[in-house]
């Protein structure tokens, strides 16, 4: 059977004609433009929860949009609203793909569950997702969670063992009345016999009392990203009624490819969360820029003049840009193949990957090198460059880590059991190089003898990240040549992806590092001019709360920090008073209020 040739533009695709986004003004409203920096912890994990809300209100997501995932499902993946605040993202993507995906696909068997189903599409409700355990991960379909079934027809939901334990969504009581539902993965034992790994869905507490036999423990902040209530669920052998279960109770004939079938939502998540990599290039260029244009500096000479001037900011601005246009047509083109039912669906989980390793270490690598561009204040949660970096370590482990996915994807491809369509274009450096690497694993495989060896755990499994970004880097050159993005950025693109791996070029192509270094700097030349319509095009303004990119904007924020002068009287208490009044006794010691710490006092 001849295999099929994606050559299409999709461009001007009815998918992709969405001019206006539906949260631009939501954006700019006191619910999303206000600082959370000085709130807790707990006041800020409510506040994420209101805005993950707002924006589903924005989209109004209906049954048919999480189930067929319409158009308006990859926008809100791709919205820049969701990198005013990260955590809002983290819970819009599991409300909406992981729950509500989950229950759409077994209505039409339980009509029951419409009621819950439009309560969660409504965001009246908390839905989570609990699969992976904290000793399971990548290996999750060892899962040690049970759901026994009792004589009464219930099930029986039980942690046998500490490491058993749901891993890491966030279940604990947020705001009284905002109750929580959530998908449970368990091994479902009838009769004494594993019947497989089956999801099952009920309410984990009531917004401020948990279930009976549900108990969890709140996890620290991982630090850096915008705070999500994470947890460790446990059950000690909770009651849940036959309605909690999700399709039927039979023994699967093929357990492995029925567990893999009920988790089908976490493939769609690969490549849902891999889109956030997106609007985070968009929003980090957009940043960069703007702050490299109002920061100047004098020169030899006297002269003032802008840091944007200097190569060491075009470069890394420009690069960023470029990505974000190029890996903009990919995930358009990604998409499309990934929804074709005429595809192999094990070739559409694959392009989940691809697609999430094209684009997260592309956001991350911009994330990190423009916020030292921005210099110190490129460290601060408010400048919004940081908060990305953090919120996308997330995003790049959540639904597959970048890593496992691109093992399990290169050992598939070497094996032959499936492949991608050949290049576009492929006489392209990027076809050439990913031609390159392809063989070299190929050969190690050979030597290996099996992909279960030592030789391939040492030789391959190291090599595989790098392969998988490669056919990344290829793919989203042939989309973005098919959908005509401008030749400069395209070239840019592919200097800067050659540069990832100039020793191949260098040793297998015959080319100099200075050669490749002048392809850069003149794509970089090409593209500087038309800075101002690139960013125009891409349309991020709005979603823009950090303070460096305007005069306006800064004094904004300068106005609204806490402030201490002569007048403070924070300043004229205490310990640090008695220190630096004018008129303090030279005899003044800190033993003056011997039972107040420094702590005390902040």
């Amino acid at each position: 059977m001849q295999r099929r040739q994606f050559t299409a533009s999709l461009a001007l695709s009815p998918l992709w004609s969405m001019t206006r986004r539906p949260t631009q003004e939501l954006a700019q409203s006191a619910l999303f433009t206000q600082r959370a920096d000085g709130l807790s912890i707990s006041d800020r994990t409510k506040l994420s929860y209101e805005r993950a809300r707002a924006i589903g209100e924005a989209y109004a997501l209906t049954v048919e949009d999480v189930l067929f995932l319409s158009p308006k499902f990859w926008d809100l993946h791709s919205d820049p609203i969701t990198f005013i605040d990260g955590a809002a993202a983290t819970l819009l993507t599991i409300q909406y793909n992981l729950c509500a995906g989950t229950l759409a696909t077994y209505l039409p068997e339980q009509p029951s569950l419409a009621s819950l189903l439009q309560r969660v599409l409504d965001f009246e409700v908390s839905a989570q997702y609990c699969l992976t355990e904290i000793g399971h991960g990548l290996d999750v379909i060892h899962m040690e969670t049970t759901a026994t079934l009792l004589p009464d027809g219930w099930f029986d939901i039980h942690t046998p063992i500490e490491r058993a334990a749901k891993y890491m969504p966030p279940t604990s009581p947020v705001v009284p009345g905002f109750s929580c539902i959530s998908i449970i993965f368990a091994r479902t034992i009838v009769g004494g016999e594993d019947h497989g790994i089956k999801p099952y869905v009920f309410q984990l507490h009531d917004g401020q009392s948990m279930t009976p036999g549900v108990k969890v423990k709140v996890l620290p902040p991982r630090g850096g990203s915008r705070p999500v209530n994470h947890c460790l669920t446990y059950f000690n052998h909770a009651r849940i009624p036959p309605t909690a279960l999700l399709g039927s109770i039979k023994k699967p004939s093929d357990p492995r490819a029925s567990f893999f079938n009920n988790i089908y939502r976490v493939a769609v998540g690969t490549i849902a969360l891999g889109s956030l990599g997106l609007p985070s290039l968009q929003v980090a260029s957009y940043i960069a820029t703007r702050y490299s244009q109002r920061r100047h500096v004098i020169d030899a000479n006297g002269i003032s003049k802008p840091i944007i001037s200097f190569q060491t900011q075009k470069q890394p601005i420009l690069v960023a840009l470029a990505h974000a246009f190029v890996l903009e047509a990919m995930h358009k083109q990604t998409v499309a193949w990934f929804m074709d039912p005429a595809i192999d669906p094990r070739v559409r989980h694959a392009v989940a990957t691809v697609h999430k390793v094209a684009l997260i270490p592309a956001a991350q690598a911009a994330n990190v090198t423009l916020g030292d561009r921005c210099g110190a204040q490129g460290l601060f949660e408010a400048n919004q460059l940081s908060a990305m970096h953090s919120d996308i370590r997330g995003i790049a482990i959540a639904e597959g880590d970048l890593l496992g996915i691109s093992i399990r994807l290169t050992s598939e491809l070497l094996l032959g059991r499936y492949a991608f369509e050949p290049p576009r274009y492929p006489d392209s450096l990027l076809a050439q190089h990913e031609k390159g690497l392809f063989s070299e694993l190929r050969a190690s495989l050979a030597s290996a003898g099996s992909h279960r060896s030592e030789t391939y755990n040492r030789e391959i499994l190291p090599r595989s990240l790098p392969l998988i970004q490669a056919i990344g880097h290829r793919i989203s050159y042939d989309a973005a040549w098919t959908a005509h993005v401008d030749d400069p950025l395209l070239d840019l693109f592919e200097a800067a992806s050659v540069l990832q791996d100039e020793a191949w070029y260098v040793e297998r192509l015959g080319m100099t590092r200075t050669e490749l270094r002048e392809r850069e700097a003149r794509a970089i030349e090409a593209v500087f001019p038309h800075l101002e319509e690139y960013l125009t095009r891409m349309d991020v303004e709005a979603y823009i709360v950090a303070p460096i990119v305007s005069d306006e904007k800064w004094k904004q924020f300068v106005s609204g920090l806490q402030t201490f002068d002569e007048t403070s009287s924070a300043w004229s208490s205490g310990i640090f008073g008695q220190l630096l009044e004018s008129n303090a006794s030279p005899t003044t010691s800190l033993q003056a209020e011997p039972h107040r710490s420094v702590r005390s006092l902040l």
